[in-house]
């Protein structure tokens, strides 16, 4: 599998993800720790994993990220393993020390 670049925040505002999951995650020498959305990007065809969550409305289950970005989560949580291996991707680029699956504090109750 290969892992590419996505479209820049300016051209692709918002995207809808399935089979997703949210990780918080803590980095080797830092103390704070961050949320990152896990999944599947249908119309691509492709994993993602986001920035880190700055705001997430259960109502909507619209997540805006770092980057600016919203996803919109479809679906329960779930498992992708195209999001998976980018998900892996990732935290070994950012030195991620440790992660939780947190993804039951986000799904509709």
């Amino acid at each position: 599998m290969a892992i590419y670049s996505i479209a820049p925040v300016s051209e692709e505002p918002e995207e809808d993800i399935c089979q997703w999951s949210i990780r918080e995650v803590a980095f080797r020498g830092e103390l704070e720790t961050t949320r990152h959305v896990v999944g599947f990007i249908a119309r691509r065809q492709s994993g993602r994993a986001s920035s880190a969550i700055q705001q997430f409305d259960p109502h909507t289950m619209m997540i805006i990220t770092r980057s600016g970005r919203t996803y919109h989560l479809i679906g329960a949580p779930g498992y992708n393993t195209d999001a998976e291996y980018v998900w892996r991707h990732w935290c070994q680029l950012n030195q991620v020390s440790a992660e939780t699956n947190v993804s039951d504090q986000y799904a509709k109750q």
